[in-house]
């Protein structure tokens, strides 16, 4: 059984699919569990994974996957802190579309971090999920957050302004079902 703390909720992949132009080759630099992967695949993207963490570290790993040639990078980068300069330099280098990664809505602050990435990247889409996904540890532990889907796509790609889409109902709940009464 994995470790993972924020493992990827059931529909987050179809809203990415739904409201954004992510398709064909499809490099997920991250995906231990392979629930992302599995998801893409059922959208008919052609998916290349990684699951050995050691790699998203390795500038020659990285330029390896390069000369493959993928239109996408797909990743969430949500709860790790670590990964995240890595996947967003070198995937956005690597893919020939651009870069599609699941944070918390709070990614857009410019923090030291990523101050440098966000002045230089055009971000060309944001997919906002509501209701906010609930991430589940192994554990009974619960993370709900608002997160979103970033798209940053290259300069031949761009398109003037940022698409703002909102996957409402992203997990297929009925909005005329009443809510679940809270414990």
């Amino acid at each position: 059984m994995s470790t993972e703390f924020y493992n990827l909720p059931n529909g987050v992949v179809d809203a990415l699919i739904k409201h954004s132009y992510v398709q064909g080759s499809v490099l997920v630099p991250y995906d231990p569990l392979g629930s992302l992967t599995d998801n893409l695949k059922q959208h008919r993207c052609d998916v290349t994974t990684n699951d050995v963490e050691e790699n998203l570290f390795d500038p020659t790993w990285w330029a390896v996957e390069r000369s493959k040639g993928y239109d996408w990078v797909v990743c969430p980068t949500i709860g790790k802190k670590d990964h995240k300069p890595y996947i967003l330099e070198y995937g956005l280098q690597i893919a020939r579309d651009g870069i599609a990664i699941l944070d918390r809505l709070s990614f857009l602050e410019p923090v030291t971090s990523r101050r440098s990435f966000l002045l230089k990247n055009k971000l060309s889409n944001i997919i906002v999920l509501s209701p906010r996904p609930r991430f589940n540890a192994v554990s009974t532990t619960r993370d709900s957050v608002t997160a979103a889907w970033f798209l940053f796509q290259h300069p031949d790609k761009w398109r003037d302004g940022t698409q703002v889409s909102y996957a409402i109902n992203w997990d297929n709940r009925d909005p005329s079902q009443p809510l679940p009464v809270l414990p």
